[in-house]
């Protein structure tokens, strides 16, 4: 599997690794798309606070579902999927105030690559 690496501020380098296996309640997805946002280009100018390097950037994805276990929602192998990377309690302030980004109860998704 490919990937690219903002190893410090301003440096890209394309590499590659085994890809993840699916685990229990996982999805594993094919990354077809992926979007660039003001965070990631602030950490790629290292001008982002919160940004520790190498770190892969491009939390906005579009994808296609290759593995997956059975789910509520019915998700299934090949279907067309974005990712919504930030986890919101819906109840804090700022989630009642439609910014579910600024959540006081954030939570990110962790992936695996």
């Amino acid at each position: 599997m490919k990937y690219i690496v903002c190893e410090k501020p301003g440096e890209f380098i394309l590499k590659e690794k085994e890809a993840p296996m699916r685990k229990e309640n996982e999805a594993l997805l094919q990354i077809n798309k992926v979007g660039i946002c003001g965070t990631d280009l602030h950490a790629y100018s290292g001008n982002q606070a919160f940004s520790t390097y190498p770190r892969i950037l491009g939390h906005e994805l579009a994808s296609e579902v290759l593995e997956i276990g059975e789910n509520a929602r019915g998700i299934k192998a090949g279907d067309k999927v974005v990712v919504m990377p930030y986890v919101s309690c819906g109840k804090c302030i700022t989630c009642r105030n439609g910014k579910t980004n600024c959540c006081t109860k954030y939570n990110g998704i962790r992936c695996s690559w």
